[in-house]
């Protein structure tokens, strides 16, 4: 093949991604029906101020805000006490270079795995979590995995992320999670499934991502939530855009990051929303 036509090929399957990206964002302007067995969705309740800690948010492959704004906002008010601290890591808008940069993401890695280890041993008795969305949930992976064995981060919460599902995250990640890390999937979404099948997940296999079909590992410490149906009332279609759901963050997201709510707590109330995962 021509390079030429390798250009050609690629700029295809460039154009197919945002096409698939501007599809699955007019599906989030449909209406639902909102009916729903178990408790309506609450606003969070803040947790007290005097409950410090710092809460690291780690965009999608587009390395821009605006999607994550809402949630930051939403978490700023939950947790008064906590820096939020929004870490963009790539390129702006250059989603499928941002994906594939091999080299560039495995050093902010690295990077970003030293400068938490210098603010965990600065800050001992404060509450560190790590949160990441798409490619940002599969880079917050990979720098838990540089983190040293006698540096931690309290939580890890991952939303639909791009990394493949056999990363070893028993073995490399969550020995360094003290409490727990959360798994957001669905097979529904194409961003994490078709997407990174073909143009690789950020630890660059061509497979479905742990975004759509969970990691293959149990752990207790693991929890891995799957979409359904019954979500639909919740304004979350399955889709990659769904996460950004007002309701549904309130009954499935906020409460990963309520440091008031334990493992267990977490799961009760993923129990009490539209049916247990």
């Amino acid at each position: 093949m021509t390079s030429t036509a390798v250009g050609k090929e690629r700029s295809g399957r460039a154009l197919l991604v945002v096409t698939a990206l501007t599809l699955s964002c007019a599906a989030d302007t449909m209406t639902v029906d909102l009916a729903c067995d178990g408790p309506a969705p609450q606003a969070a309740v803040p947790v007290p101020a005097d409950t410090t800690g710092r809460l690291i948010v780690l965009p999608g492959v587009g390395n821009t805000k605006y999607h994550l704004a809402p949630f930051v906002e939403r978490a700023t008010r939950q947790l008064p006490g906590f820096e939020i601290d929004f870490r963009p890591w790539g390129v702006p808008f250059l989603i499928i270079r941002n994906i594939q940069a091999e080299a560039r993401n495995a050093e902010t890695a690295k990077q970003m795995a030293r400068e938490i280890s210098d603010w965990r041993r600065a800050h001992p008795d404060e509450l560190l979590y790590l949160f990441g969305y798409s490619g940002g949930g599969g880079l917050a992976t990979l720098i838990v995995s540089e983190l040293p064995d006698d540096v931690t981060v309290d939580r890890l919460v991952l939303m639909a992320p791009a990394i493949s599902p056999d990363y070893p995250i028993g073995e490399r990640v969550l020995p360094k999670v003290t409490e727990f890390a959360v798994n957001y999937a669905s097979t529904y979404d194409v961003q994490v499934g078709w997407g990174t099948r073909n143009f690789g997940t950020i630890d660059r296999v061509d497979t479905n991502g742990a975004g759509a079909v969970g990691f293959d590992a149990k752990h207790t410490d693991l929890l891995q939530w799957h979409w359904r149906e019954s979500y639909r009332a919740l304004g979350h279609r399955g889709n990659h855009r769904s996460y950004l759901a007002g309701r549904w963050q309130y009954e499935f997201l906020l409460p990963a990051i309520d440091p008031r709510l334990s493992a267990d707590d977490v799961r009760a109330r993923w129990a009490g929303a539209c049916g247990a995962p």
